[in-house]
């Protein structure tokens, strides 16, 4: 598919504005110019800039024009990646700290590598206002590929989220309709809630895709109609312009050129159609090539430790829980046989019963810890209850 000719002067002007804003000249007193980056967070009004010329400075940034340019940046790129589902608590945490501490290390830009059949709404749009709230940074969605093929659902909301969207040839982005887990599986929103309440649900989320689109430059028209089947998005040309909206929305003087989307039909875009729409920035089928097409081939790409110290994490402490678990439940189940083969004595069940009821008690504070470990905090509750009346139960016999 070739693009035309609109959209390779769209991509250049996107490739321009890239860089971050690293140039800061001061609107009055002395008119001083300082190149470097700024962090975050403000203090009392102020922001930490580490500059070129004086090293770190507080600015008040509302008192400075900021050009940009990627001068003052240091020459990396920093990459967080979401590989699968978007499902525990502790991986929206770590990104919402992750991508401070990325921003704040002045990067050439965050990478945000998406590879996810999406998720928990909860989490992405906490993961999209951590994107959204990167002030002096910008950031760059990349739809990578690999086992789950593109971003979906809740990904494609966190691609929409970033300041620009690359993806590799053959993946897509779409079907972000959003559904309810139930004890029988997913099922949609007005089947689990009904139609007024499902509907509400819908509405906002579908107006939620369409803000984060707009605020980006792209259609949420389309980004809506990967949302919900029954809206028809059309290509038109308005003043000379090719724009994609509502069928609805069409004004007597556009000029129509095709249907993207018809009604009945969850919209999810390939790579190349989600280009010619105006929707993602361009593609790349590697990091190297999308270094290069941004105009950083030299760069190099830092993976977030943070995210990747946060997964370690969560694996050793399942591991270790599941662990416990086993031995917990092996010992118990040791102490009732001996108990019925009369082979147990009431100091020995009550020493090993005691060491249960610690080991039961450390499951229930890792649960406590972290909450997203498979099990329902109940269930401990019941097994730390069974274990300590067993054990006063031995402790009051005579």
């Amino acid at each position: 598919m070739s693009i035309p000719n609109s959209m390779v002067v769209f991509l250049l002007f996107w490739l321009n504005v890239l860089a971050c804003a690293d140039t800061f000249r001061q609107k009055a007193g002395d008119g001083a110019v300082y190149t470097g980056y700024a962090t975050q967070e403000a203090r009392n009004g102020r922001h930490t800039v580490f500059t070129q010329e004086k090293g770190p400075l507080e600015l008040n940034l509302s008192a400075y024009t900021v050009e940009v340019n990627a001068k003052g940046r240091n020459p990396h790129v920093a990459a967080l990646a979401i590989n699968d589902i978007i499902r525990y608590d502790y991986q929206a945490a770590a990104f919402e700290q992750a991508i401070i501490e990325e921003a704040d290390k002045g990067p050439l830009f965050i990478l945000i590598e998406l590879d996810t059949p999406g998720g928990r709404v909860d989490l992405a749009r906490r993961i999209c206002a951590a994107i959204i709230g990167i002030e002096n940074c910008q950031t760059v969605a990349f739809v990578k590929g690999g086992k789950n093929g593109g971003a979906y659902s809740a990904g494609a909301a966190i691609a929409m989220a970033c300041d620009r969207l690359y993806m590799v040839p053959g993946t897509s982005i779409g079907a972000a309709t959003m559904m309810a887990s139930t004890e029988t599986g997913v099922i949609d929103m007005k089947e689990a809630y009904g139609d007024t309440i499902g509907e509400k649900f819908d509405s906002a989320w579908r107006n939620y895709l369409a803000s984060l689109a707009q605020e980006n430059n792209r259609s949420g028209a389309l980004a809506k109609a990967m949302a919900d089947k029954d809206i028809v998005v059309v290509e038109v040309k308005r003043n000379g312009q090719s724009v994609f909206i509502e069928q609805s929305q069409q004004y007597p003087n556009d000029q129509y050129v095709h249907t993207v989307c018809p009604k009945g039909k969850l919209l999810t875009m390939p790579a190349n159609e989600a280009v010619s729409c105006q929707f993602a920035n361009g593609l790349a089928s590697s990091r190297g090539e999308l270094l290069v097409n941004l105009g950083y081939p030299d760069a190099a790409v830092i993976d977030s430790q943070t995210l990747l110290d946060s997964e370690k994490e969560f694996d050793k402490v399942i591991r270790k829980f599941n662990q416990l678990n086993d031995d917990l439940d092996l010992k118990f189940k040791e102490i009732m046989a001996k108990s019925q083969r009369r082979s147990l004595t009431r100091n020995q069940a009550i020493k090993d019963l005691g060491r249960l009821v610690k080991s039961s008690e450390y499951l229930l504070k890792l649960k406590q810890n972290y909450p997203d470990i498979p099990v329902s905090e109940e269930s401990i509750i019941q097994l730390v209850n069974s274990v300590k009346a067993e054990y006063r139960s031995i402790k009051a016999m005579r």
